[in-house]
């Protein structure tokens, strides 16, 4: 019984990118090098989402997929039904751009540019396939997961056991866009919760932000600090001053005679002597 991965190789075979190449009127061998490049890196999406807590999210993601397709996905027809269908609002190929924001946190804006110099074909070329394979892999996950009757635990199983060899399927030349993806911030994952999918900006927005709260929080630690020394040196030299002996002036010693004169001129004039006066 064929794999989870057997079946993804089945369904974007050398016919389907034929036929593909010849709709968007680019060359077989770089839509071939296009799209053997953006299945693993979705499928390698998918499976480290499944291994990181959020099975159950990657199983309703899948099983969303495969019923909104109205394709059987996992042949030729099915798959150029889905990109007959179109970008417009409610059509199959609209729900490629929304599993790329939930596995990388950003839409096929980030990745055309990437894709489309790595496999030589136009931006626009690079927009649909993204697209198309984000809504054609979930799909086929969904609906292997339902024509086995597996669970979230049951499908989680099986994107474990094609881990390795998912890896080894990513080209050299998108390893770098992958690792920017995940290692750079953007990719989120498919968590429970309802929290917004983060952007680039946000992710820069929140480092600068730590960044300057954490330099106020030490600016106004060094104020209080500075701020705090400067008291104590005022204390200190406050307590100093307060515990030195009030200095008295030191008592002068006269000499006898002019403390003599001194309380005669205090008591004023003395009456002369009988003598002095010449009386007798």
């Amino acid at each position: 019984m064929p794999n989870v991965l057997d079946i993804v190789k089945a369904a974007f075979s050398r016919e389907l990118v034929r036929h593909v190449a010849s709709r968007l009127g680019e060359a077989e061998s770089s839509v071939g090098r296009a799209v053997g490049g953006i299945v693993p890196m979705v499928l390698c999406g998918l499976v480290n989402q499944s291994g990181s807590g959020a099975s159950q999210a990657v199983f309703n993601l899948s099983r969303q997929a495969w019923l909104g397709t109205h394709y059987n996905v996992n042949t030729t027809t099915g798959v150029l039904g889905v990109l007959g269908s179109g970008f417009a609002s409610g059509n199959s190929l609209v729900q490629g751009h929304d599993v790329l924001e939930k596995l990388f946190g950003t839409g096929s804006r980030v990745l055309v540019e990437p894709i489309s110099a790595f496999a030589g074909i136009r931006a626009e070329s690079a927009d649909t396939l993204l697209k198309l394979v984000g809504t054609v892999l979930p799909a086929l996950m969904g609906q292997y997961a339902a024509s086995r009757r597996l669970q979230a635990s049951g499908l989680a199983s099986e994107l474990a056991a094609i881990k390795g060899p998912v890896r080894a399927m990513l080209p050299a030349g998108l390893q770098g866009l992958v690792g920017l993806l995940w290692l750079g911030g953007l990719a989120t994952g498919l968590k429970p919760t309802t929290a917004p999918p983060r952007t680039l900006t946000s992710v820069v927005r929140e480092r600068v932000g730590s960044t300057v709260e954490w330099t106020v929080r030490r600016s106004s630690m060094l104020v209080v600090l500075v701020g705090g020394m400067v008291m104590l040196c005022f204390v200190l030299a406050g307590t100093a001053a307060g515990n030195e002996a009030p200095v008295r002036p030191a008592a002068v010693q006269l000499p006898a005679t002019a403390v003599s004169l001194e309380m005669e001129a205090d008591a004023g004039p003395r009456p002369l002597a009988t003598k002095e006066l010449g009386l007798f």
